[in-house]
This record gives C-alpha cells, structure tokens and sequence, in this order.
C-alpha cells in the first residue's frame, strides 16, 4: 500500500519543514508549499489524502478563503483539512468560537501553533484513512 499524501501550505517555512520532517518519519508524503498559489497546483497535481492549512499567509484570510474553495469543490477536492494557526480565529476578529461550529472555517480539525509531533500526528492519523 502506497504512502498517504499530504499536503501543507504555510507561509512559514521552518513550521512547514518541521511538520514534513514528523510526518514523513511516520510514514506519510508530505510535499509543501509557502503560499494557497503554489499550494493550488501541489493541490492538484498530487491529490492529497490530507489538507494542512494555516489560515494567515499573505492575507489575514488566504488559508480560510482557500479551504472555502476546497470545500466547495468537495466532488474534485474532496480530502479533510486541518487548520493550523498561530491564534484561534475568533481572537482575529472573526466573531465565532470554535466550540461554536467548525463548519465556519471549512476544517475537520483546528490546531493553534505551536503544534506538539503527539498531537499533529494524532489528529493526522484521526482524518486519514487507511
């Protein structure tokens, strides 16, 4: 059985070599982008099992708005996000908790940074299937 692809897109690239590091020692593929415009194409080309998303890179919301597109498109794109953030959305002026509803943000799963490897590679193994 293949390895499971996954795909992270964060604008930080010590978060995103660090991520990548704990997942391939456990067995994942784990390609990487530092922006939602080549994280698109990575998107498509390589047909994750798994979505890593932070939602501020460029914009305040480029990870949301690009999850939302995701989403949207579930019969093409349709894999489990997880969020990953420095701050919950609602300390960024979104108005919601998560505890409210995480359809919102259009995640499975929302992470603050920093994230723990335990924790990471529960709630990977949590959204991919074998």
């Amino acid at each position: 059985m293949s390895a499971k692809r996954i795909v992270i897109i964060d604008d930080d690239p010590e978060i995103c070599d660090a991520m990548s590091h704990i997942l391939s020692q456990n067995g994942y593929s784990v390609f990487t982008a530092l922006d939602t415009h080549k994280g698109h194409q990575l998107f498509v080309d390589t047909q994750p099992d798994l979505l890593i998303l932070d939602i501020m890179m460029e914009t305040m919301d480029e990870g949301l708005n690009f999850a939302t597109e995701v989403k949207k498109n579930d019969g093409v794109f349709g894999v489990p996000i997880l969020i990953v953030s420095a701050r919950p959305p609602v300390e960024k002026g979104y108005g919601r908790t998560l505890d409210e509803d995480l359809d919102w943000i259009h995640a499975d799963i929302f992470m603050e940074k920093p994230i723990e490897p335990d924790e990471l590679l529960h709630n990977v193994k949590l959204l991919v299937k074998n």
